[in-house]
């Protein structure tokens, strides 16, 4: 499941959470050629929304609950994802996984690629992180891949452990002993619920700087859900991104 790895190189320096607890995120999409300017004025004038596009995503508020979850033997999805406050939440990125987003995931001949820079405040709103392409499907499958294979079970945990604790920080790692201890899924995703919501893992995530390779060849290095709207002031710039900037070469992935 995973490539291990050494040494590491660094592409950009950190943005990571302000002091006064900014968050700066990017969106990648890409665009109609004939619609560029009135989606980039719209955008300016009035934030994202949350419904735009073809996928539309709602988040939860799990937060509060957590500490009292997390020591529930019988721990489901119905604890972490039923009867909870929900909001729609918008798709973000680092800069690195804009890039690919609007580049390569989202684009198509014919349509021009953006970058949307925002800038959040995540005292006031709710931000967790998008395990969809890595987090989840690693809580879920860790044990059934080739590393197991090769080297067994205990190994494999380590080395998985170390990857994690590079990617989210060391407390990330509570979530995924529990999780690796039970066969049982819906126990294995509620819990990466929970790390997913998680305050500090999110701030450590923001900072990662190990080049991720997801499900569907995705690459980033930090992805999350941002409460939705997305206001005008929150939105620094839109703009049409340099296409040699990255080479999009992941660090560690998921293979089969």
């Amino acid at each position: 499941m995973f490539k291990d790895f050494n040494q590491l190189n660094f592409n950009e320096a950190k943005e990571g959470i302000k002091k006064n607890k900014k968050m700066i995120l990017y969106r990648g999409i890409a665009v109609e050629r004939a619609k560029v300017n009135e989606v980039i004025s719209n955008i300016k004038e009035n934030g994202i929304i949350g419904n735009e596009g073809f996928w539309n995503f709602i988040g939860w508020n799990l937060r509060k609950d957590i500490e009292r979850l997390f020591h529930k033997q019988d721990l489901t999805l119905d604890d972490t994802r039923k009867g909870f406050e929900k909001f729609p939440v918008v798709a973000f990125a680092d800069k690195l996984g804009a890039y690919y987003y609007a580049l390569r995931h989202n684009y198509e001949a014919g349509r021009i690629p953006l970058i949307i820079k925002v800038e959040i405040n995540a005292s006031k709103k709710y931000v967790y992180i998008d395990g969809r392409d890595f987090l989840y499907p690693v809580f879920q499958g860790w044990d059934h891949g080739n590393l197991v294979k090769r080297y067994g079970i205990q190994k494999t945990f380590e080395i998985v452990a170390k990857t994690l604790k590079q990617i989210y920080g060391d407390k990330l790692i509570k979530y995924f002993q529990k999780a690796a201890v039970s066969k049982e899924q819906s126990y294995r995703i509620a819990m990466c619920d929970l790390a997913t919501h998680d305050i500090d893992i999110v701030k450590e995530h923001l900072n990662n700087k190990i080049v991720i390779g997801g499900r569907y060849n995705v690459v980033f290095r930090s992805s999350f859900f941002v409460e939705a709207p997305i206001t005008p002031d929150e939105i620094v710039k839109i703009f049409v991104p340099n296409a040699s900037k990255f080479d999009f070469n992941p660090q560690t992935q998921i293979y089969k």
